[in-house]
């Protein structure tokens, strides 16, 4: 089934989503309504037709919401996003990534790209995940290692096994990297 992530410039809130969701006559998966209650980072359902859904993401690790559009009309449902909320484009996630310059900026455009969990490899958001994962301030290289964690890209893998045995990277970091060895199915990229 086919997916897109979309990021969204503002928060968006489960009351926005819902009235587009209304709108468009999206069902509401009662039961990630109920769970999401309870969560750290809510995500919100809507089942569109028979091979359809979109989900609303309030991720706590990223700082950001973002939508994950799935099914045979994932373009469609995607464009209808698209016009009720002002969304990232892939050029200016990338453009984010080149111009940070503190370690804040640099964290808030990787959680940019691990919201995007784009599948498709893009040289230049490997570089800057790279540089990321090779910083001295861990919390860029956690963002770092949510943004590799979130594209799954192959191409990932190895520099996360050196950070594990590196001593150069702190404890913390180097136990999250550990972790998301054991986790990650590396298939993309």
């Amino acid at each position: 089934m086919a997916e897109t992530n979309l990021v969204p410039r503002h928060k968006v809130t489960f009351e926005d989503f819902s009235r587009l969701a209304q709108r468009h006559g999206w069902k509401l998966d009662q039961r990630s309504a109920r769970t999401a209650s309870q969560d750290e980072s809510p995500a919100f359902l809507w089942h569109i037709g028979g091979s359809g859904a979109v989900k609303l993401v309030q991720s706590a690790t990223l700082n950001r919401c973002y939508m994950v559009i799935a099914g045979d009309e994932h373009g469609v449902l995607a464009a209808h996003v698209r016009e009720a909320f002002p969304i990232f484009s892939p050029a200016e996630i990338i453009d984010r990534l080149s111009v940070a310059r503190s370690a804040e900026d640099r964290k808030a455009a990787l959680h940019l790209v691990a919201a995007t969990a784009t599948p498709c490899y893009d040289q230049t958001i490997y570089n800057a995940v790279c540089a990321g994962l090779e910083e001295s301030d861990p919390f860029v290289q956690l963002a770092a290692l949510a943004a590799a964690f979130y594209c799954r890209w192959q191409q990932f893998e190895p520099m996360i096994e050196r950070m594990v045995g590196s001593p150069r990277v702190g404890e913390n970091v180097r136990i999250v990297a550990r972790n998301l060895l054991g986790l990650t199915r590396w298939d993309c990229g």
